[in-house]
Parts: structure tokens; sequence; C-alpha cells
């Protein structure tokens, strides 16, 4: 086994970024597989150009999408119906087999992932949970009482194989869990390898457009949350001038409703935020949001003290389904830690409204 690869499951761009970032750091010597799913519809589109760079063995792809909301809230005879069927069931997701893996790196606590550590059990794989955002420092995945799963003897197998968990901050993880946070490698400016990686992956090219003020959307509409944030776009946008202001879609989302609401012109850079902010540097950017993670990364990440306005305090629904409490102590733990003289938290419409004037918006 001291031979064989490992494995990165893949279910999101910005777990893609990672995903490559730790390729070219820590795991440069490694062999390596690395699996996408359909989670994420657009991850489809890299498979050729992550196989061209030749840095991974085998490039594969899982339906796991269905597989996922099939059995993550199931009853227990469900759960164990899937787990029993286990070996038919990736013969018809996967588009090849999967071989023998020193370690495998996952963002997400998934009934696909659970099947992984069921098959690999008596082996000597090891399970390493990667960042995906603010989820990876609050939410416990694995807690008993969270999902029906957590309680079933093959859905707790994830918890016994998983050895450590990787943030780019482990001292701002507040899980509450029993596993070890290590730190996964900053990213570093300069590091032109990785860029022209992440580059050709991508297929970056720059947006057309790149206003002053660009709202970062976050995946409510794809979780099936009902929320404020069109207003809150709104809001956004008459306070500064329109020809300054853009919204960036989240890629999860089923539609581009800002855009077909008019709150918007169309945002043509589909690239991960992180690598729009390594290739153009923060420049005179502007950033609104709820709260989502793409916002705290160009600190957490690369030490850039831009401009953010955070809207969490106006914003009116759920952010996580369970752990809404926990996230909002992680933003103001976030907030004491790295927030410095260019991060806002307005309480109001008003006090939104000055901010954003201030920032160079729309002056009487």
């Amino acid at each position: 086994m001291f031979d064989a690869p490992v494995l990165f499951l893949v279910n999101s761009v910005y777990q893609l970024f990672t995903a490559l970032h730790l390729k070219n750091s820590i795991l440069k010597e490694e062999k390596a597989d690395i699996l996408l799913t359909d989670v994420t519809e657009k991850l489809r589109e890299y498979q050729e150009r992550i196989k061209d760079t030749g840095i991974f063995q085998r490039v594969l792809f899982a339906r796991t999408k269905d597989l996922n909301r099939k059995y993550a809230v199931g009853k227990q005879e469900e759960i164990s119906e899937g787990f029993d069927q286990r070996e038919s069931i990736f013969r018809w997701i996967l588009s090849d087999e999967l071989g023998e893996y020193r370690e495998i790196y996952f963002s997400n606590f998934d009934t696909f992932t659970r099947m992984l550590a069921s098959r690999y059990y008596e082996s000597s794989c090891s399970f390493i949970c990667y960042e995906d955002g603010f989820s990876t420092y609050v939410i416990d995945f694995l807690k008993e009482g969270r999902a029906p799963v957590n309680s079933h003897p093959q859905g707790k197998l994830l918890g016994e194989k998983l050895q450590k968990v990787l943030l780019y901050e482990p001292r701002l993880a507040m899980r509450g869990d029993r596993f070890p946070n290590y730190p996964l490698p900053k990213v570093k400016f300069g590091d032109s390898r990785l860029l022209e990686l992440l580059n050709y992956v991508f297929a970056y090219k720059r947006p057309e457009r790149v206003t002053d003020f660009i709202f970062l959307e976050q995946s409510f509409r794809a979780e099936g949350m009902k929320c404020n944030d069109l207003a809150l776009m709104k809001a956004c946008r008459d306070a500064v001038f329109p020809q300054s202001f853009s919204v960036k879609p989240h890629p999860r989302n089923p539609q581009n409703l800002p855009f077909l609401q008019g709150l918007t012109g169309k945002y043509t850079c589909d690239a991960p935020w992180e690598l729009f902010l390594l290739n153009e540097g923060p420049g005179d950017l502007n950033i609104i949001t709820v709260c989502s993670n793409a916002a705290l990364t160009g600190r957490i990440m690369f030490g850039m003290d831009i401009p953010t306005v955070m809207l969490y305090p106006l914003f009116e629904g759920k952010v996580l389904w369970k752990e809404d409490d926990i996230l909002k102590r992680y933003l103001l733990k976030f907030e004491k830690e790295f927030a410095g003289e260019n991060y806002y938290t307005p309480k109001t419409i008003y006090e939104l409204r000055n901010i954003l004037k201030y920032l160079g918006g729309q002056y009487e």
C-alpha cells in the first residue's frame, strides 16, 4: 500500500482549486487519481484539460448527486439496502473501476464518500478531509443526531477511517468533533507553476467587465433556502452606480436569477474567485456578500485586505440548516482575527448605503 496512489474526491469548483493546489505542493511527488462528480455539473468541462496536464494517473467521473440525495435522509432499512448494493452502485455510477489507494482526500461527508469508507474499511487506506469553505470549520458532519446515516453501522465507518482535517486556518475551527486540524499550505503569489496549471485547467480568461463592486452570490437556491439575498443585491446596486456593480453567480444555483431579474449584467468569468484574485489582484475591488467563503479567502489564503461588506446581519433566512448559530460565532471570530480596517458588517440598510457610498459608490 505504500506505493499505492492517493485519490482526490472533488464535488465543487472550489474543491478542484484546492485539490490542484495540494497536488502542486505537499503531494507533488505522490502518484494520484482524481475523481470528479456531477454534484457540480460544470466539473465535466474540466475533465479533458485535467487529463492534458498529466499530473494525475487517472481522471475519473462519478454520477453521485442522485445517490447522495436518495440515501442521505433515508430510513435505516433504505440506508442498509444502499450499502448492501454498494459494488453494483459503483459499477453503475463510476466511469472506471477504483484502484487501491494509500490515502483518500475528500471534502463532503456524503453517501458516496461513506460508501468508499465502507469499501476500504479493512485496508490501510486513510481518509483525510480538506477544506471546503466555512462548513469545514463549523459543522460536525458525523454528529449522531444530525442525519440518519450517522447512526447507521456502515455510515459510521467514515468517522473511524478519518485521520485529520486540513484547513487554511486551523485556529478558526469550531466543529466540536474529535478530529485534529492541520494547516493547509497557503497559496503563494508568484508561484508561476501553480498559476499556469490553474489557468489551463479552468481555461481562465479575464472577465470582459470588471466592476468596482462585485456581489458574491451563494448557493441558497441550490440548497432550497428561502431568503432575501436578491433584495439585498438590489439595495446594493441602487446605492452605487449601476455600471459599477455586478453579481458573480454561484455555480451550483440552477439559474442566474440576478441576471434574469436585471440586477446585474452578465458576469463572464466562471473560474474560481480565488483564481481571479491570483491573476488580477485586488485592484480597486470592493466585495459584497451575505457571508460567502470566497469573500474571506482573499484574507485567509493571500493576506489581501480587500474592502469587504458582509451582509449577514441583514440576511433573512438560514445560511446553514442546523449550524447557523455556530456560523455566526465563526464569522465573529474571523472578524476579530482577520478583518482589518476594510471589513464592514452593516446592521441597517441605511448603514449599508453609507458604507457603499464611502467606498466609492453613488455620491449625491
